[in-house]
């Protein structure tokens, strides 16, 4: 009997809500299990070698031997570039050599250092073909093109290899020779049916009767196409596996039988998905060539063949988009946008800055050179060696997770991690003379600088939490450092002494230091990334919310709060819905302008519950450009107060053109009626026929200033926001040349101004004339006053007990010209003989208000995280 569906819709709903969480973590467990396998695994495989003779091995690695290494890496490059052509003649596109050099390139080294070369290698091929034209679609076409013949080009290497070396490949799959034999004869056989399915042409075959496969089209390419793309597969693994071929002592094995272990490999590697095959590669090369080649020889074989195959291209890579980003080939490659592709730049700058780190971590957990500790004995104080490595360490884990923002393009990452770099550059020197690592970290140091650029997002590096898959690729990089340190010191017995050890020869206590600091730190950052609440993030008003607020605004006297009207903020409003705060989010700031909007009664509620709403998200209070009247409840909630300037406000019942003291003023109105200006009052209802004028204008002044539209305590120019006002506009000659918009309220009792443009070759009295007229205009209207908008830091006069806030802020009225005209400000708005009312900031903490202070100026300036 079936249950009722009543009853399976909630088992459905939460398998629904678990099916997230599974995608999310998954990825991440597979890893940790592969990871700790493939560590079983070595740590069996390690049982027959130590770690000086790999050490010994490396070193006496000759340059010829690196260079013709080097010199195969290229060839296989090569092979990959034409793969492409060939892939883009599958899907009926051509694209000019330079963009096929570096899409090919640039593409198959972020791929192969990465693992899932169909995703990252894809992306990069997409971004790079799209600068000329070929479409996304096709992209991922050419990507599952090329992805698939290399997977049949393997397993058909693989079979040919069953057939003629199965006595070799019999240890790596633990099968049979005779077992292998027949595996590869029908592997050999499959292939040769796919040949006959292949016709001269391509074919389209139509899936869509299949219900799982519906409304998709495979197409199958021609036998030529087919062939060729497989040859130069080939002739990639070939000279791939030549790169780590003349690198083995190879006397015991042809190169024959190795290319069919080294395809084999390649082919357990891709199936094991880790990146670049990495561990399941290295654990079949280890088991194949075991009776062929040492055990030492082929692990220092192998480390080799990873720095020079898959290191070395990335980072080629990394220099040739900071190259385009610093437009140094733009000349030669004029048809590729250097943005377009510049863009790329952080994400292999991400990928290097973590190899980097990875690269310390595991140094520190790693023996220097007895030679280069004895000459840095002679040089440095014992304290200077030990911090070194220990630091160096620790700051290899920082930037494992600064790597993150560099993906990201934070330019808070931009600079964490060019000084960390730069650290580090000194450290390696310090702890040991690493010169390989002092170069890396060089070429690393000089990439960052030329692509400072690219890193525009401003935004808390820690803004948003690290993914589950971040944090164990963190934990996978300090388990493998654990485990090397392990390896490298097994001949040192464990002893609680051996913390304490401190000499130049010590070499055991001081990993052991570095490397468990390295651990801690990693765990520190992760637990508190784990812990740590939501950050939350800004919400755009519905436009119900709007509505309420539009209702509350036009109840109420203040009309400031007119700039609840530009949709740039978020509301929260009290239990009665009758009054709300707006405000905005920036890093850790949560800012609310102005004071409360609505009845009075209910001001206390809305700060405490806004209050503690920023501080449950972990974040900083601000209630900017507050008034005097309303400090007491700030004082109350715990918040720090801080002047900010005054506010100008003309009080319109005494405002007349009578006096000495307003003959400038009339001067203004005749010099401006001289230079043929008049005005217009255009009410709220007319304001969407007069939009393009008043766009025009607009965009006069913002183009003569090189800025941009402000946000948050600003007025932009944002159309919801225009028409809910009244606008002046002002012509010289019947033509619009400069507009101010005024907020009000339905109790007309006060005006604020809001929107305020010229354009630059308008009278040099345009704005006095406007603003004397408004003044006149909203008088007769029976209006009580007009505010002419805050002056920052005006009024603040230190006295001998003043804050050091105090002597700043009077500090930079005095000698902050050069930056913001602050006394220009007021002395234009002192012409209209104004009171001026104090504003102020109240703010959570004491320290954190400097930061509350830049995120608001950022907030102002139309920047949000």
């Amino acid at each position: 009997m079936k249950p009722p569906l009543e009853n399976l819709l909630p088992a459905e709903a939460r398998l629904r809500r678990l099916l997230p969480l599974a995608r999310r973590f998954a990825a991440p467990l597979i890893a940790l299990l592969i990871c700790a396998l493939l560590m079983l695994v070595f740590q069996r495989v390690s049982r027959h070698f130590d770690y000086h003779s790999v050490v010994h091995t490396l070193r006496g690695l000759s340059p010829g031997i690196w260079a013709a290494s080097l010199g195969a890496t290229a060839l296989s490059y090569v092979a990959l570039v034409a793969r492409d052509a060939i892939g883009l003649r599958y899907v009926g596109e051509t694209v000019p050599r330079p963009a096929l050099w570096i899409g090919a390139t640039v593409g198959s080294a972020l791929g192969n250092a990465t693992g899932f070369g169909a995703l990252t290698g894809g992306a990069v091929r997409c971004r790079v073909y799209g600068t000329v034209g070929v479409q996304a679609a096709q992209v991922g076409r050419l990507t599952a093109f090329t992805s698939v013949t290399l997977a049949l080009s393997l397993a058909v290497m693989t079979g040919v290899g069953m057939l003629g070396c199965a006595a070799t490949l019999s240890p790596m799959f633990r099968l049979p020779a005779g077992v292998l034999q027949t595996l590869g004869g029908v592997i050999v056989a499959a292939f040769a049916v796919l040949l006959l399915v292949c016709g001269a042409r391509p074919r389209t075959l139509a899936l869509r009767r299949l219900p799982w496969l519906a409304a998709l089209d495979l197409t199958v390419p021609s036998r030529n196409v087919l062939l060729c793309e497989m040859l130069y597969s080939v002739a990639d693994v070939v000279a791939a596996g030549l790169a780590l071929w003349v690198i083995l002592p190879h006397g015991g094995i042809h190169f024959t039988s190795f290319i069919a272990i080294y395809a084999a490999a390649l082919l357990l590697g891709m199936i094991g998905h880790t990146p670049g095959g990495l561990g399941i590669f290295e654990a079949a090369m280890v088991f194949a060539l075991g009776r062929s080649v040492s055990t030492p020889e082929t692990v220092a074989a192998l480390l080799a063949y990873r720095a020079i195959y898959f290191v070395v291209p990335l980072v080629f890579s990394a220099g040739l988009l900071a190259a385009f980003e610093g437009r140094l080939l733009s000349a030669r490659f004029a048809f590729v946008s250097p943005q377009r592709i510049g863009w790329l730049a952080p994400l292999f700058l991400g990928i290097v800055t973590f190899a980097v780190g990875s690269m310390l971590v595991i140094s520190g957990a790693l023996p220097a050179y007895r030679i280069r500790l004895l000459t840095l004995s002679d040089i440095l104080p014992l304290w200077v060696l030990e911090s070194s490595q220990l630091l160096a360490s620790v700051l290899g884990v920082l930037l494992l997770f600064v790597a993150r923002g560099l993906v990201r393009r934070l330019d808070a990452a931009w600079w964490v991690a060019t000084v960390l770099v730069a650290v580090n550059l000194a450290l390696a020197l310090a702890k040991g003379l690493a010169f390989v690592e002092a170069a890396v970290l060089a070429v690393l140091l000089v990439l960052l600088i030329a692509t400072r650029r690219q890193f525009n997002r401003s935004s808390s590096l820690f803004a948003e939490r690290f993914t589950a898959g971040w944090l164990v690729s963190v934990g996978i990089v300090v388990g493998l450092a654990v485990w090397i340190m392990f390896f490298a010191f097994r001949d040192v017995a464990y002893t609680g002494q051996l913390w304490w050890g401190f000499a130049f020869d010590e070499r055991a206590p001081r990993a052991l230091r570095a490397t468990v600091s390295a651990g801690v730190c990693a765990a520190a950052i992760a637990v508190w990334q784990l812990l740590r609440p939501a950050a939350g993030r800004f919400v755009t008003p519905p436009a119900a919310d709007l509505d309420e607020a539009f209702r509350i605004v036009r109840a109420q006297e203040r009309s400031d709060a007119g700039l609840a009207m530009m949709g740039d903020k978020s509301f929260l409003f009290s239990a009665s819905r009758q009054s709300f705060l707006m405000y905005a989010k920036r890093g850790r700031t949560w800012a609310a302008l102005h004071d409360p909007v609505g009845p009075r009664e209910e001001w206390a509620g809305l700060i405490r519950d806004f209050v503690l709403l920023a501080h449950a998200h972990g974040g900083r209070a601000a209630f900017y450009q507050v008034r005097a009247d309303a400090l007491p409840l700030y004082l109350d909630s715990g918040l720090t107060l801080m002047k900010l300037g005054e506010e100008a406000q003309i009080p319109l019942k005494e405002f007349s053109m009578a006096g000495p003291h307003r003959a400038n003023l009339r001067y203004a109105l005749k010099r401006g009626e001289k230079d043929g200006l008049s005005v217009k009052v255009v009410p709220a209802s007319d304001i969407p026929a007069f939009l393009p004028t008043l766009r025009r204008v607009s965009n006069a002044w913002l183009d003569s200033r090189s800025a941009k539209e402000k946000s948050f305590s600003v007025a932009a120019f944002k159309p919801d926001y225009l028409i809910a006002q009244s606008v002046m506009v002002v012509y010289q000659n019947q033509v619009a040349v400069a507009f101010a918009t005024f907020m009000t309220t339905d109790l007309n009792t006060e005006a604020t101004i809001g929107v305020m443009r010229h354009v630059p070759e308008a009278s040099a009295y345009t704005m006095e004339y406007l603003f004397t007229t408004l003044a006149l205009h909203l008088k007769e209207a029976g209006f009580g006053k007009l505010s002419l908008g805050m002056s920052p830091l005006s009024g603040m006069q230190p006295g001998p007990l003043a804050s050091p806030w105090y002597r700043l802020a009077s500090l930079t009225w005095k000698f902050g010209g050069r930056f913001y005209n602050f006394r220009g400000l007021r002395a234009f708005k002192n012409k209209f003989q104004p009171r001026w009312e104090p504003r102020y900031l109240a703010a959570s903490g004491s320290v954190g208000v400097l930061f509350t202070l830049a995120d608001l100026s950022l907030l102002a300036g139309g920047w949000r995280s």
